[in-house]
């Protein structure tokens, strides 16, 4: 359960605990968590029931309307290439040399 403690290990630790704080202490400590858990399992439950009696409120995306489709992209027709494929002195492609 514990790794390697054993019974007696653990019967061990549990006296010298209660010879530190006490008996009065560590019931106290219990009766403190106890009701903390109560309390937190009860705001939980009302928070539940607050919800459900209030109407459900539409999300931002329910409100929101999808966005326009984007403008159409103008469509240039391709340059003419006047000059032959073997001519050097095209001007539209960069001289590498």
């Amino acid at each position: 359960m514990f790794g390697s403690l054993g019974a007696l290990e653990l019967i061990i630790i549990a006296l010298v605990i209660v010879l530190i704080f006490g008996v009065g202490k560590i019931s106290g400590l219990g009766r403190e968590l106890g009701t903390s858990i109560k309390e937190f399992r009860r705001a939980v439950k009302d928070e539940d029931a607050e919800a459900q009696k209030q109407p459900q409120q539409p999300t931002y995306q329910q409100v929101t309307q999808a966005p326009p489709p984007p403008p159409p992209v103008a469509v240039q027709p391709p340059a003419s290439n006047q000059q032959q494929a073997g001519d050097s002195t095209n001007r539209n492609t960069p001289n590498l040399f």
